[in-house]
């Protein structure tokens, strides 16, 4: 019995060393609030061991100590922030309309429960509460960091989501690197920047978005700051905002210290469909909804420059029903397909109809008739068009995102970090 006993032991022992054995993070978010809190669980999902440490016990305190009302950020919202605000409603499902209704009365109580919600499906997230870092020192490869439990990490890439940028102030030289740059609203943004977004948010009536070179010029030798990236006041009205800049923040370092590379190496649609697969909004135009059915053909569309915004007032629009017209897709279509060139010499009107769509993408897209038909067959159901199919009826830029999405995306064309079509 006891010999039996002893094997067991002997077995079981190696597995529970390993079940105890501390995993190594490979990148270190400072900081306590919002921005934090998305970026830490950001990188985490990536498959990044990460460490979150704030220098206090409350976790997110802009949320967790008061009740909270949110006005701004209208069908704006996405990512690990929208998780939270359904959390908070017990929703499973992505609703806008009850986002805002969340944000009018945020419960401490609630969203403390909500982040603590997270936090627990984060296997690949530490955190550590009570702690201040001592220093930073940057090593060949990596940095290494001491905490104020004199505890010691090596680690590739940092995100210093303090107010202050106190992480910054303690390597020798790097204070001067960081200088203030400026976020601009979504629509004064060329089209080239444009399809390099990474973040988008709403506050005082005015739509930002920031793009990933905004990011990277807060960024040295894998440091992250985002002091000087929030250019708003730091009121509950940000939140959102600053929320989906943190989650772009994490993305960016997780990048880095999961390819073990530097910023300069990011390849920025890789970067952008890891947000988007984690529900990221980047998106800027506030008449499609995160929950609408067309939301991700729309945004692909955005960020690959074929479809953008429109001004309306002191909004920024998709304007999901109007017409398409040759004049506005044939330039940026040609960039995208060099082949569509000759289609368009012997193509040509004011806007584009059913029956013109149809062989532009089969022209594009080496595709038979086939295509037509499926499309046909797929009207209402899958695709969820409205009305019946006509041939001679005027495409809508809805319609046009879906069709062109599916059938010849334009955002799987990579883009430099200028957003320069690469071919």
């Amino acid at each position: 019995m006891k010999f039996r006993l002893y094997l067991i032991i002997y077995f079981i022992s190696p597995v529970l060393l390993m079940a105890q054995k501390k995993v190594k993070p490979a990148l270190l978010v400072y900081g306590s609030d919002i921005e934090a809190f998305t970026a830490a669980v950001q990188s985490a999902q990536s498959s990044v061991a990460t460490l979150w440490v704030l220098d206090q016990e409350q976790m997110v305190p802009s949320l967790t100590t008061e009740t909270t009302t949110v006005l701004s950020n209208a069908n704006l919202d996405g990512g690990i922030w929208m998780d939270m605000l359904m959390k908070i409603a017990m929703s499973k499902e992505v609703n806008d309309s009850l986002a805002q209704l969340v944000k009018r009365d945020i419960n401490p109580r609630l969203a403390m429960n909500a982040v603590e919600k997270i936090l627990s499906m984060q296997p690949n997230l530490t955190v550590m509460k009570g702690l201040s870092v001592e220093s930073v020192e940057r090593r060949k490869k990596d940095w290494e960091v001491t905490f104020s439990n004199k505890e010691k990490y090596a680690i590739r890439a940092i995100v210093d989501a303090t107010e202050e940028g106190k992480l910054k102030t303690l390597v020798n030289g790097m204070e001067g690197y960081y200088k203030p740059g400026r976020i601009s609203r979504a629509d004064a943004h060329s089209l080239d920047l444009s399809r390099t977004t990474v973040a988008v948010g709403e506050v005082d009536g005015v739509i930002y978005s920031y793009v990933l070179n905004n990011i990277l010029s807060q960024a040295n030798q894998n440091l992250f700051s985002a002091q000087y990236l929030v250019q708003v006041a730091r009121n509950a009205e940000s939140i959102p905002l600053r929320a989906q800049l943190g989650q772009a923040m994490g993305a960016a370092a997780a990048y880095c210290a999961f390819f073990k590379t530097t910023t300069e190496k990011i390849d920025v649609r890789k970067l952008q469909t890891e947000l988007i697969t984690y529900g990221a909004r980047l998106l800027p135009l506030h008449d499609v909804p995160t929950s609408h059915v067309h939301y991700r053909a729309i945004e692909k569309m955005y960020l690959s420059g074929l479809l953008t915004g429109k001004k309306e007032g002191s909004g920024y629009i998709f304007d999901v029903k109007d017409s398409v017209t040759f004049q506005e897709i044939k330039p940026i279509f040609n960039q995208l397909h060099s082949r569509s060139q000759l289609w368009f010499m012997d193509n040509d009107g004011v806007y584009l109809t059913w029956k013109d769509l149809l062989s532009l993408v089969r022209f594009v897209s080496f595709r038979g008739k086939e295509m037509d038909a499926q499309i046909k067959k797929d009207w209402s159901h899958k695709l969820k068009f409205a009305g019946e199919f006509d041939e001679n009826k005027i495409v809508n830029r809805e319609e046009f995102a879906v069709i062109v999405g599916k059938y010849a995306d334009p955002y799987v064309k990579a883009v430099n970090m200028q957003g320069t079509i690469l071919r």
